[in-house]
Order: C-alpha cells, then sequence, then structure tokens
C-alpha cells in the first residue's frame, strides 16, 4: 500500500536524519534502511528535504491538535501546562525523532515567517504562552519569574529531554513528566502564603533590544545548551525543592 510505504519511509528517514543529519543522509541510505531501490523513494517524495519538512510539519501539526484537545476549560494553569508536558511526550513518541530532526537542522529552524513550519511552531508556543499568562494573571504563578523565560525554559527543557532519553523514552516517560513537572512547575507556584521569593533580576543587554523569541530553534541553541546542564541536575533541584516542602 501507497500510504504504508510512506509511512515506512518516512520513519527510517526520521531515524537516519537524527542520527546523521539530512547532508550526511543519502537516499540511498534511506532505501536501504526501507529495503527498496532508491529510485523507487521518488514515487513517494522529490527530495531528502520534501522527507525532512513533512516529518516536521506532520509531528507540529498533531502537537497542536493534541494541545488544544487538551483543554480543560476552568481548569487551573498548572493542570493545563502539566498536561501540555504529557502531550509534549505521548507525540514525541508517536513521531520518532521528528522534534531532533527539527533542533538539529538550521534550515529547518529558520524558515520564513509564513512558512508552514513556522507557523505551526508559533502556534504551538501560543498555547504554552496563553497558559503561563492566564496562571500570573489568576495569581496562580508567580510575578517575580519573568513569564517569556520561563516559557522559553520550560518548553526547551521538554523538548531537550525527549532528545536526551530518546532511547528510554517510552519506559521513562511518566518519571520524566513527573520531575520537569515538579521542578518547573511547583517552583513558579506562588508560596501557601502568598509570598514569593527575590525580586525579579532585569538583564542588561547594552543597550541591544532583545525581542520575544520567534521560535526557531536555531535562535535559541545557546539556551538549549545551557538547559542541558539544568536538566542533568533536575534530580538535586527535585531533592531541594522536597526538603523546602518537608520544612
Amino acid at each position: 500500500m501507497r500510504s504504508t510505504r510512506r509511512e515506512e519511509i518516512l520513519t527510517h528517514a526520521a531515524k537516519l536524519f537524527s542520527e546523521r543529519g539530512i547532508a550526511a543522509t543519502t537516499v540511498r541510505d534511506i532505501a536501504d534502511e526501507v529495503g527498496i531501490l532508491s529510485g523507487s523513494l521518488y514515487h513517494y517524495f522529490e527530495s531528502k528535504d520534501a522527507m525532512a519538512h513533512e516529518i516536521v510539519v506532520r509531528f507540529l501539526e498533531d502537537l497542536n491538535i493534541r494541545y488544544e484537545d487538551s483543554i480543560e476549560p476552568g481548569g487551573s494553569a498548572r493542570d493545563r501546562l502539566a498536561s501540555m508536558v504529557e502531550v509534549s511526550f505521548n507525540t514525541a513518541l508517536d513521531h520518532p525523532y521528528a522534534t531532533e530532526v527539527y533542533q538539529g537542522e538550521a534550515i529547518l529552524s529558520s524558515q520564513p515567517s509564513d512558512a508552514p513550519i513556522t507557523v505551526a511552531v508559533q502556534k504551538a508556543h501560543g498555547y504554552w504562552r496563553t497558559a503561563i499568562a492566564s496562571g500570573i494573571a489568576d495569581g496562580e504563578f508567580r510575578e517575580d519569574i519573568d513569564p517569556e523565560q520561563f516559557h522559553r525554559l520550560m518548553r526547551e527543557s521538554v523538548w531537550s529531554t525527549v532528545a536526551q532519553y530518546r532511547s528510554q523514552l517510552a519506559e521513562l516517560a511518566p518519571e520524566l513528566q513527573r520531575n520537569l513537572i515538579l521542578v518547573f512547575l511547583d517552583g513558579f507556584a506562588r508560596r501557601g502564603d502568598g509570598s514569593t521569593a527575590l525580586a525579579r533580576v532585569k538583564v542588561k543587554t547594552d543597550n541591544v533590544d532583545v525581542a520575544p523569541p520567534v521560535g526557531e530553534v536555531a535562535e535559541l541553541r545557546s539556551d538549549v545548551d545551557e538547559l542541558k546542564s539544568v536538566i542533568r541536575d533536575l534530580s538535586t533541584a527535585i531533592r531541594d525543592l522536597q526538603a523546602e516542602q518537608r520544612g
């Protein structure tokens, strides 16, 4: 069946793109993985780039549908974000390697503003921003933490965790989700007495205007590198939070 063959090609292509990159993966490599002749691939896709675009766009479109479907009217912002973390992991499991392909390829993460990938990424970011803004407006989340910084840190930590634990994702997903939620959402919540920690620290940028991120991962690579160390410290942070709660 044509549809089944397309799915098989995309699955193998995504894995190879994730492991080697698009440039280092040949059409013959993909064909060999699928078990067909190289020329046969062109009956389904016009190029490697076309495969990569479809892998990422399908992933993002499915992710946005699931984000929308997970919205519970009247629910708390914390529950909304926790649900989005779970949805993100489940979608990553159903679209193996798609997020790694997107993160690892500058050509995919630096699309024109009206490109399908950019539009889908912006829509996904909108769900995160809306939930965070709602939590702050309702007094559920702290006001001393910059919401845009929190948005970027939490979102990128989710996808960096997916990439780092890809080989064990199906097994560890519930634990990883719990840890991310505990560290980010419990740390972002207002304290029981309504107080918050230190006032927000504003970072000076030598008079350079820093515009809100448009979502391209290429612009956030330095943040992702920092977040990798954050993820490695999750266990320590969890213990600290639990000790504070017991105290």
